[in-house]
């Protein structure tokens, strides 16, 4: 079994039966992981019709689309805006780098688009008169015109041309070409020529723009700039003059260009710094010997690891009362010797506190020279902050007039470097961009794309349906995978059963496993038996076990595991009892009375006395199985008295003795509480889940309500799952895995 499902050794429950470890899965994914691909291969084999019937409505959809739209072609011109071609024709390298960032060239595919670009191109090629561009609305926004909901023709030049510019604002794309300094401007229309001519003209109604742009605003910059950097001059020498007189009117003497009185506060307080954190430190080491003698000399300070008198003395102090120990173990607290152990005991610690104290009056004085050596340095601080402080008035006067005469200095000359620049650019008639490829007609419509179109409505509907159907899964709370079962009741999962296909032949169900005993239901059930055997070791005192089979709802397949484990298990030369404990539907019964092997009596009238366990059990003899079915006549009793009766408890102690499995097919646990009430007498428990049919919650609530059953719970089986789950490859190699063990196990027994 594996390590992860192990029974934590010597823990018990409440009720006596082993208390298993919580389930803590190993696996990295599971099938009910989104992101496990078996998961999604098996959603889709499930949802397949929903995902084909929404990829097909998109790929209709996207034939439709190609039908009923009217083919555009597109052409394309690019355009390099290069600022660093400026720096060729003598302007500032740096300069131009500052200007060379990705908001500036994004800037310019938003000028190739501007209405003033696309109005010069529309006038270029006579656009306003082109129909294509003039009567752009679409057929329900022409319906609405005429019905008088929508605007009339425009009436005006000016209006035709305005809606011209829009409608050729809707057909052209400005686009950056990755992280170049490339952009592409995209024309659409009817006509693939067109489309070229659209394309091209924009490319050089943008250039001129640009050329004449750059012209007017080097112009007017020039001569703003040249009085700006007059006014600026004569501001800069005359707060200059004014900062130099006031220095020497009142004598203002610098030092590295700092006040030589502000040199000397920095020094000070460097220096009080320090000795103030001298004063403290020497504080607290007075402080702390004086606790110390305070406290009977029990202590230590930093330096009594370098003290050899009172290391030697503590070491001295140490052997005397190891030797107090010992003498007063061997003859007593009040013997001689005890009491001169203790008086040369006294002596040393008095020794020792001697010695702090001596240790004590050397920390006071070092604490009092340096709280003089401080007192001393603060006073020279503070008459030199006071002498700082009446020239202050004075330096705040020259800082001001100094970072007026800076500051005016520094305008000019940033305002000359700038005018110089303006000057250059208005000499040179060029612009940073250029055009690199011109537009080309051409040969194929680039809307609507029939690739695009098909595929797009195919991965949308194909998403869509797979949405949907993922959507439909995980919003299920059922259980479909052992991940799950084991999270709900924190128990293993034994095994994982599919459909029985041996149920619908003439065969008992009973013994349906032993149709195929290398199939994979026989191996399932071997792993449960496997199970049972490590969760449920042999223990002194007890012969047999008595194993619970039960499940949450009634239909989960209880009866048939609980049948077929008893098979396998009798199967394999264990003497095994299959008991019906379900006293209000009897499965079992029903099943032997189906195959004509009803005996007379059952489980009622052993536990009445009027018939003896061996006279009333029916013998497999494919399997070697002893059944013990429910009587046919109606109780008399309910199923609770008969649970709370002494006989049963002497009925299953019985069979721990003559069997080595006695195996109980008990009803549902959460419509009735049998299971509850029969869980001191049974040693471990096995709940059936079926697959795609129980929620989680009603698995814990089974548990939560059945905390008996639950402590004594050695794992649960997966029933009647999907073939899909199956054919993971690690529920494969578990299953085949604990075959493989049980069969070793098996011919070492039979060795």
């Amino acid at each position: 079994m594996p390590d992860r499902f192990r029974p934590q050794a010597g823990a018990s429950s409440k009720t006596g039966g082993p208390r298993l470890a919580a389930v803590r899965p190993t696996v990295a994914k599971r099938i009910s992981d989104p992101g496990d691909i078996s998961y999604l291969i098996a959603v889709a084999r499930r949802r397949w019709r929903i995902i084909a019937a929404l990829t097909l409505a998109g790929i209709a959809v996207g034939g439709a689309y190609l039908a009923l739209a009217t083919p555009h072609y597109a052409a394309t011109a690019r355009i390099l805006v290069d600022f660093r071609r400026l720096a060729d024709i003598g302007q500032d390298q740096l300069a131009i780098n500052n200007k060379v960032n990705d908001s500036a060239v994004d800037s310019q595919s938003t000028i190739m688009t501007s209405e003033g670009v696309l109005g010069a191109a529309l006038r270029e090629l006579k656009l306003d008169q082109d129909p294509e561009f003039i009567d752009d609305a679409n057929p329900f926004e022409r319906l609405l015109v005429r019905l008088g909901f929508g605007d009339p023709a425009p009436a005006t030049e000016e209006e035709r041309q305005r809606d011209a510019v829009e409608a050729l604002l809707k057909r052209v794309k400005a686009t950056r070409v990755g992280v170049s300094y490339v952009i592409e401007v995209r024309a659409l229309s009817k006509e693939a020529r067109k489309a070229a001519r659209i394309a091209n003209a924009i490319a050089n109604a943008y250039l001129r723009d640009q050329l004449i742009a750059k012209q007017e605003t080097a112009g007017s910059a020039n001569d703003w700039y040249r009085a700006r950097v007059a006014d600026l001059q004569a501001q800069a020498n005359e707060a200059e003059k004014a900062a130099v007189d006031y220095r020497a009117q009142h004598e203002i003497m610098l030092a590295d260009g700092r006040f030589v009185d502000e040199q000397q506060l920095a020094e000070l307080s460097s220096r009080l710094v320090g000795a103030r954190s001298d004063r403290v430190q020497a504080e607290a080491k007075l402080d702390q010997i004086e606790a110390i003698l305070r406290n009977g000399a029990e202590g230590a300070v930093a330096d009594e690891f370098r003290n050899n008198v009172i290391t030697a003395l503590r070491q001295k102090q140490a052997q005397v009362r190891q030797r107090i120990a010992d003498a007063t173990d061997r003859f007593g607290p009040t013997h001689e010797t005890v009491e001169r152990a203790r008086s040369e005991l006294r002596e040393i610690q008095n020794s020792i506190a001697e010695e702090f104290r001596r240790i004590a009056a050397g920390y006071r004085s070092d604490a009092a020279v340096a709280k003089l050596n401080e007192a001393a340095i603060t006073r020279g601080l503070e008459d030199l902050a006071a002498r700082s402080a009446r020239a202050q008035t004075v330096r705040v006067e020259l800082a001001q007039l100094q970072s007026v005469a800076d500051t005016t200095k520094a305008m000019r000359d940033a305002f000359m470097s700038r005018f110089t620049e303006a000057a250059q650019e208005q000499s040179y008639p060029i612009t940073e961009a250029r055009i690199v490829s011109a537009a080309a007609a051409p040969a194929r419509p680039a809307f609507p794309d029939p690739f695009r179109a098909l595929v797009g409505g195919f991965a949308a509907g194909f998403g869509l349906g797979c949405a949907l159907a993922l959507g439909r899964e995980v919003v299920s709370r059922r259980v479909r995978d052992r991940e799950q079962l084991e999270a709900a009741v924190r128990r293993p999962c034994l095994a994982v059963i599919g459909e029985v296909p041996a149920l619908a032949r003439p065969r008992s169900p009973i013994e349906a496993a032993l149709d195929e005993p290398l199939g994979a239901f026989a191996e399932a059930l071997r792993a449960v038996r496997l199970g049972i055997d490590t969760t449920l070791p042999p223990e002194p005192g007890r012969n047999g076990i008595v194993l619970g089979v039960c499940s949450a709802l009634p239909g989960e397949g209880a009866t048939t595991v609980a049948a077929n484990l008893a098979s396998v298990l009798a199967a394999a030369g264990n003497p095994t009892l299959l008991i019906d404990m379900d006293l209000r539907r009897r499965r079992l019964s029903e099943i032997l009375r189906r195959e004509g092997r009803g005996v007379d009596g059952g489980l009622q009238d052993v536990l009445d006395g009027t018939a003896a366990l061996r006279a009333v059990i029916d013998r497999r003899d494919l399997s070697g199985l002893h059944v013990l079915p429910g009587s046919a006549a109606r109780d008399r009793l309910h199923p609770a008295e008969r649970i709370a009766s002494p006989a049963l408890h002497t009925l299953l102690e019985a069979g721990r003795k003559g069997y080595r499995y006695v195996v109980l097919d008990l009803p549902p646990m959460l419509p009735v509480a049998d299971a509850r009430a029969l869980a001191p007498l049974i040693d471990g428990f096995v709940l059936v889940t079926r697959w795609n049919h129980t929620t989680l919650e009603d698995l814990q609530n089974a548990v939560a309500f059945n905390p008996q059953v639950a402590g004594k719970l050695a794992g649960v089986v997966l029933n009647r799952a999907d073939p899909v789950m199956l054919q993971r490859a690690d529920d494969l190699v578990l299953i085949r895995s604990l075959a493989y063990l049980d069969e070793t196990a098996g011919r070492q027994e039979a060795a």
